[in-house]
């Protein structure tokens, strides 16, 4: 937040692999939004969980940003591919993109036995 308080939210993501950055649509006036809009680009954190039988998970820190108009084409497309449902939001004003870029990430997985854990660092 702008005070620097932390703020978590779930969201579904899409992502690009090369170089790797997550995607999230949200809305300009959300509480999680109106921050970045603010500030412009700033730190956040993500934590991934695959699924509660998987017991894999990724925790990312890098910095987060709203991506301009101009560079949504394909930003888009692979979104909506992976969530279709999101679609429906895409003409509203208020629809933006967050673009999530990690500076460093750690993978565990907790069904190896013992828990094996790897980390950009």
């Amino acid at each position: 937040m702008v005070d620097g308080a932390p703020y978590s939210s779930a969201m579904h993501f899409s992502f690009n692999e090369d170089p790797l950055k997550l995607y999230f649509s949200t809305k300009s006036d959300s509480k999680k939004c109106k921050s970045i809009i603010d500030i412009g680009k700033t730190q956040a954190a993500v934590a991934i969980g695959f699924s509660e039988t998987e017991w894999l998970t990724l925790q990312m820190e890098g910095e987060v940003k709203v991506v301009p108009d101009e560079d949504l084409g394909e930003i888009k497309i692979s979104h909506y591919a992976r969530h279709p449902e999101s679609q429906k939001f895409e003409n509203d004003p208020k629809t933006v993109f967050l673009e999530f870029t990690p500076t460093w990430w750690k993978y565990s997985d907790f069904k190896s036995h013992p828990p094996k854990t790897y980390s950009s660092s």
